[in-house]
C-alpha cells in the first residue's frame, strides 16, 4: 500500500531534500500535496522546508498532528517530525481512507534516544528509508548519530550546523568519552 513512508536518520542525511524532491514529484503528477513543518523549526525561516542547498517549497507551519486534519490532500508531506505532538491515529486513520504520507523525521535524540513519535511513525509505516551522513570528524560515510556540542536540557534545543553535526558511531563514542 505505501500510504506512510519514512525517512529518517541524523541531521545532514539528505531527508529534507528527499522531502522536497517527492513533494514536487506528487505535484508534478497533477497530486494534492501539502507540506508541513513544525513551527518549532524556524532555523531557516517559517512558511517553507529548506534543505542545506538552498532547495525549498511553500510548507503549512502546524504544532500538532491534528493540525493535519484541517487540510484536504492526496498526498501529506511533513518535515521533523520528531518535534510535532499529537495523536498518531489521525495520520493512520487517514492513510486508511487512502491519503498517502511522506514524513522525514530524525530518529534519534543526540543521546540516542527515540525522539518523539518517530518511533511510533516507524512502526506504522508501509516504507522506511534509513539515511546516513558523511561524519563531520572523520568524513567516513557511515554517519548514523547527530551529535550536539552544547547545553541542552530535554531533548529539543533548535539550532544550526555550529551546534549539531553528524557522527559515525565510533566518533560518537570518542566525543562523548572526551565529556567525560
Amino acid at each position: 500500500m505505501n500510504n506512510i513512508n519514512v525517512f529518517t536518520g541524523p541531521m545532514k542525511s539528505g531527508k529534507s531534500s528527499t522531502i522536497i524532491k517527492t513533494a514536487n514529484e506528487l505535484k508534478n503528477k497533477g497530486e494534492n500535496v501539502k507540506v508541513f513543518k513544525p513551527t518549532i523549526d524556524d532555523r531557516f525561516g517559517t512558511g517553507f522546508v529548506q534543505d542545506r542547498n538552498g532547495n525549498k517549497i511553500d510548507a503549512i507551519n502546524i504544532n500538532k498532528i491534528e493540525e493535519l486534519e484541517n487540510y484536504d490532500a492526496d498526498s501529506y508531506v511533513i518535515d521533523e517530525f520528531q518535534f510535532l505532538e499529537g495523536n498518531l491515529n489521525i495520520i493512520k486513520n487517514l492513510a486508511n481512507r487512502g491519503k498517502k504520507f511522506y514524513i522525514a523525521g530524525l530518529n534519534l535524540t543526540t543521546e540516542k534516544k527515540v525522539f518523539g513519535h518517530m518511533g511510533e511513525i516507524m512502526e506504522a509505516s508501509d516504507n522506511v528509508q534509513m539515511f546516513k551522513a558523511h561524519c563531520d570528524f572523520c568524513a567516513s560515510a557511515n554517519a548514523i548519530y547527530s551529535y550536539c556540542t552544547a547545553p541542552k536540557t530535554g531533548d529539543i534545543l533548535v539550532a544550526g550546523d555550529d551546534v549539531y553535526f553528524a557522527v559515525c558511531p565510533e566518533c560518537y563514542d570518542r566525543l562523548e568519552f572526551s565529556r567525560k
